[in-house]
């Protein structure tokens, strides 16, 4: 008469018209520089109570003179074309910057052409940098290319963000 699969159709049938409807979580999104910690020797989280604004893939920025600033951690997943300033500025895999990045922590996984300065500079594994590069310390991983020149940062003025 009744079948297993009946009853556990009528279950399923009550568990959804009992539920009670859920807000879906709040993402604050990941702090710091999105790596791996293995393979970031020494990395530090620039900022434990500010939370990542993220650029999604589906964007695109372009400008003449643009500069993007933001006081926290910035991910980058979409395509700008312009300046970026911030305390964390990640490049992610797929992502694109043309301009300079200034921030005091830069993780580059995706592709930068132009100019990054910053105090720790970090370029992942796949990442393809056409940039020159002033840092206080730098990060290559095997696998990474770069193109371009380094040089260290006379004093730390060289490197910091304007974040005004």
């Amino acid at each position: 008469m009744f079948s297993r699969d009946s009853r556990a159709e009528t279950r399923a049938e009550t568990a959804r018209t009992n539920a009670t409807p859920v807000a879906p979580p709040r993402f604050s999104g990941p702090i710091g520089v999105v790596a791996n910690a293995a393979s970031t020797p020494g990395y530090q989280p620039t900022s434990t109570d500010r939370p990542t604004s993220i650029l999604g893939p589906d964007i695109s920025i372009y400008g003449q003179q643009l500069i993007l600033k933001t006081k926290g951690s910035l991910l980058i997943q979409g395509h700008i074309e312009g300046d970026v300033h911030g305390e964390s500025v990640t490049v992610d895999d797929g992502a694109h910057v043309k301009g300079i990045i200034t921030a005091r922590t830069i993780a580059i996984q995706g592709g930068v052409k132009g100019e990054l300065k910053g105090s720790n500079v970090i370029l992942h594994e796949h990442s393809v940098v056409e940039a020159n590069i002033v840092q206080e310390r730098l990060t290559v991983a095997e696998g990474a290319h770069f193109e371009g020149s380094v040089k260290k940062a006379k004093d730390a003025s060289e490197v910091t963000p304007d974040l005004s």
